[in-house]
């Protein structure tokens, strides 16, 4: 459980889902950062400082630190499944989310949004979960949708895969960053019995993934 000295005055601990929708609601004008950590994921350690230091420079933006599997309702809700995560509001309405300890993309989304606040309408909704990424490559004008995979080709692949060691872990991350708690679990055991094994991320593969 993350703890701090002295955090800013716009830097929350979020304990429950009511919790945090009494934050949000609090200005439904107002941008909020909501950072999705766990104690086992290194890169949190990392972004913990970041998302601090950028609190105290962004004293209008509201932080809330969530621990991602303490409070797996709010993880669910916004789709979360890997630390460090990030998901950037106005109020109720998502502005863009960040997975990965990114802190320039975090600090370039903070100045995006947050120094250009739009006219938003009030609602006392529930906030919604989550349906668009940040993605600077995204941008670029005219790229075409890549050509959906079939099954068939899709086993082929998976099969390639599977060939390419005695043992191939499939798992979010990899076996020096894992980005669940279920993959850490599964590289410890495997190192503990001296097991030589190859890690495949599906987080890069959304086909390998389903």
């Amino acid at each position: 459980m993350a703890t701090m000295d002295n955090p800013p005055p716009n830097y929350h601990i979020v304990t429950s889902p009511e919790h945090l929708q009494e934050l949000l609601s609090e200005d439904l004008t107002k941008v909020s950062v909501l950072y999705f950590r766990a104690d086992w994921a290194e890169p949190c350690a990392q972004m913990d400082v970041v998302s601090l230091e950028l609190a105290k420079r962004w004293t209008g933006v509201l932080f809330l630190l969530i621990e991602a599997e303490a409070l797996p309702d709010i993880s669910e809700s916004f789709d979360v499944d890997a630390v460090p995560y990030f998901i950037l509001l106005r109020g109720h309405t998502l502005l863009t989310r960040l997975s990965g300890a990114q802190p320039a993309v975090l600090s370039a989304a903070l100045t995006s949004h947050a120094s250009k606040p739009t006219s938003l309408s009030t609602t006392t909704q529930q906030p919604l979960a989550p349906t668009s990424s940040y993605n600077a490559a995204s941008e670029k004008a005219g790229e075409e949708e890549e050509e959906e995979e079939s099954d068939e080709d899709l086993v082929k692949r998976c099969k390639q895969l599977m060939e390419q060691d005695k043992v191939v872990l499939f798992m979010k991350g990899d076996r020096d960053v894992p980005r669940c708690g279920f993959s850490q679990k599964i590289i410890g055991i495997l190192q503990k019995e001296n097991v030589e094994f190859t890690t495949f991320d599906i987080l890069g593969d959304e086909g390998v993934r389903q």
